[in-house]
């Protein structure tokens, strides 16, 4: 069977660019133009020792199999995914991720998204709470590798700093959109911290707190140009609400550098 939509599984919950369904131990997924490389990708960082990252298992034109990491996926936002805990394991499995991603050999490879800065590593992209599985509040997983592509650390680092410190703003901006639950203070804290965790004592990846913050603000405004074209394409006014709030918390970060 090679249609997506033949498939009887089980549908899971969150993927506003994706409907994956679920059969057993195994997770069905649209495939894009970077299938092929992404499973190599995935290939490649198991090898090196990254085990909780899905086993790419095959593809075709129409869909990708990779296997199911046991736990949840924190789409609410629960409290205590805020801790200093959790916020630890994040930034030490992403610099894990970083490393295992340096020597990978792209020649041929197609991605699916452009990450603006020089080749250090492969980025994850979306390296965020709604793409992390955690089970008794410990990281054990991370899922959804369509947006993968070669960047700099910096990069990667500065949206998942925004998801997970969060550096964005701790009054709301526009109803319904996201805010942090820190003030001023205990978000400078909590940079500090995510920057000395990836760094893990070792000075050329020790990254300043502005340096951080400029990033961030690169980033949002391409991740919100991206997401409006992306929402155009697929109609679908969520996203379309997403790309204007980065270009709002990207202002507002230009604020408190």
């Amino acid at each position: 069977m090679n249609d997506l939509n033949k498939i009887n599984g089980e549908k899971l919950i969150g993927g506003l660019m994706n409907a994956p369904k679920r059969i057993d131990d195994r997770i069905y997924r649209k495939s894009t133009k970077s299938t092929e490389t992404i499973h190599k990708l995935l290939k490649h960082v198991k090898n090196k020792g990254v085990n909780w990252v899905p086993e790419p298992i095959s593809f075709n034109s129409d869909f990708e199999v990779l296997s199911f990491i046991e736990g949840k996926v924190p789409h609410d936002m629960p409290e205590w995914i805020w801790s200093q805990n959790v916020l630890s394991q994040v930034s030490r499995h992403l610099r894990d991720w970083h490393d295992a991603t340096e020597d990978f050999q792209f020649f041929n490879a197609q991605w699916s998204f452009n990450s603006e800065t020089e080749y250090q590593i492969i980025c994850h992209n979306d390296f965020a709470p709604y793409n992390c599985v955690f089970n008794q509040k410990i990281f054990t997983g991370l899922i959804d590798f369509d947006l993968c592509a070669p960047g700099s650390r910096l990069w990667d680092m500065s949206y998942t700093a925004y998801r997970f410190i969060p550096i964005m703003p701790f009054e709301v901006l526009k109803e319904d959109e996201e805010k942090s639950p820190f003030g001023i203070d205990e978000l400078n804290n909590r940079i500090r911290f995510f920057l000395k965790e990836y760094a893990n004592k070792k000075p050329h990846y020790e990254f300043t707190r502005k340096e951080l913050l400029l990033m961030t603000i690169k980033r949002l405004n391409a991740c919100s140009e991206w997401t409006k074209n992306f929402a155009k394409e697929m109609k679908n006014d969520i996203l379309l609400k997403h790309s204007t709030m980065y270009k709002r918390h990207s202002i507002w970060i230009h604020g408190i550098i």
